[in-house]
């Protein structure tokens, strides 16, 4: 199959965590910052979000729909084909509310958004982002199928390589369906200890059953501000 290398890359604490209060002592800020340069090294034709990092990006805004609209059009909607970034939004409800297909955020270059969906989400929501600009594809019926997904990011848009941001479930869900490459990890020098904060990997309850995986490490490298970066390739099953 022709898809993208998938690249799961995270900023965690010590004890695993990927948000909470830690994230903003000095210490893990220094770290941030070059967890974000990494990103950008990388130069990934797109960076991959969860359902709910994305809310947390768009404050949690809603959709507004428009129940009396007319048929949508089968299949997939691709509003631009040749940006130079994509925000890649994993979607399976459809429940973000997009305000147009340009993703902005401080300190971090535009990208045209690309929602990926389930046949859950409904002919109101799909026509919802046909009309702001937002493209999307269609993945699955009842949950998230990641192989159809990298394939039509390939196939639809050219992307080569996919930076996969969290959270935790997107994070596990896309290596336990065997659509990840390799594991960019930054250890800020930090814990949280809440037992309730998410985790860099967390097994979706979409899920039937979760299998362990296995890696091989690639590199070690000591960063600014006390941090670590440990970088895996995936073990294939």
């Amino acid at each position: 199959m022709e898809r993208p290398k998938m690249i799961i890359h995270i900023l965690s604490a010590l004890d695993g965590k990927i948000t909470g209060p830690f994230m903003e002592m000095p210490s893990v800020r220094t770290v941030s910052g070059e967890y974000g340069r990494i990103r950008s090294e990388y130069h990934g034709d797109a960076w991959l979000y969860g359902t709910v990092t994305t809310k947390e990006f768009t404050g949690y805004r809603r959709p507004v729909l428009d129940e009396a609209a007319g048929p949508v059009p089968e299949g997939d909607f691709v509003a631009e084909e040749h940006a130079e970034l994509y925000y890649v939004s994993v979607d399976a409800l459809g429940e973000i509310g997009w305000e147009s297909g340009c993703f902005q955020k401080p300190g971090r270059p535009d990208a045209h958004v690309i929602e990926i969906l389930t046949g859950q989400a409904s002919a109101s929501y799909r026509d919802y982002l046909r009309r702001h600009g937002v493209s999307y594809i269609l993945a699955g019926e009842d949950s998230l199928d990641c192989k159809i997904a990298c394939e039509k990011l390939y196939k639809l848009f050219g992307i080569k390589t996919v930076l996969i941001c969290g959270g935790g479930t997107v994070n596990w869900t896309f290596l336990q369906q065997g659509m990840a490459d390799e594991i960019s990890l930054v250890l800020a020098p930090a814990a949280d200890g809440n037992p309730d904060s998410v985790t860099v990997f967390e097994q979706s309850p979409m899920l039937p059953k979760s299998i362990p995986a296995e890696f091989q490490l690639k590199g070690v490298e000591q960063l600014d501000g006390d941090g670590v970066r440990l970088i895996y390739t995936v073990r294939k099953r």
